[in-house]
């Protein structure tokens, strides 16, 4: 007969199966960033790769305002695949990113890739953030990760010069997101 598969195998068997998601983490003030990057993702996927990240109010990428946020965030880790997390200077010390961050590398042993937007990556890997692997947000770094992240997506093979391009992209609508960040933080202080 037979070998029983044992729970432990059936756990790593379900882990391996799992339909590819990320968790963008991000500061609330990045949601523009998050969204674009987001995006971004969905069109070099052809709309195959989810993402989520907690800013979104709708229900579909992200927690239905006012729910129990912390358990569905919780939730939402632990269906990961592949954790971004946005490090800009709005994030780079906040405790909720790196809280995040945290749960789904110590907890989960997910993958957790810190990606410098509009900062220095040496500013971005201070503390905990060391540990992980960190990008810088240059078009190669970035085209990199999104070809990473996409091709986890059974039966996609995505077109590298398609995807640098929608990566050029992304980089011009986050360079022009985080000027517009740095003209408000500007003015309130």
């Amino acid at each position: 007969g037979k070998e029983p598969i044992k729970k432990a195998e059936t756990k790593e068997i379900i882990k391996k199966n799992k339909v590819p998601l990320v968790f963008i983490s991000h500061e609330m003030r990045d949601a523009e960033l998050a969204e674009e990057f987001g995006n971004l993702l969905r069109s070099a996927s052809a709309g195959a790769l989810k993402s989520f990240r907690s800013s979104d109010k709708k229900a579909t990428q992200g927690i239905e305002y006012g729910s129990e946020w912390y358990p569905a965030i919780m939730e939402k880790i632990d269906e990961a695949t592949d954790v971004v997390c946005l490090l800009t200077q709005h994030s780079v010390d906040r405790p909720w990113i790196l809280y995040e961050a945290g749960v789904a590398k110590g907890k989960l042993n997910t993958k957790v890739v810190g990606l410098a937007l509009g900062i220095p990556l040496s500013s971005a890997i201070k503390g905990p953030f060391a540990q992980f692997q960190n990008l810088d947000d240059d078009i190669t770094s970035l085209t990199k990760l999104v070809f990473e992240l996409v091709k986890k997506v059974p039966g996609l093979d995505p077109d590298e010069h398609i995807v640098k391009t929608l990566v050029e992209n992304f980089k011009s609508k986050s360079a022009d997101i985080i000027s517009k960040n740095v003209k408000a933080l500007k003015v309130t202080y």
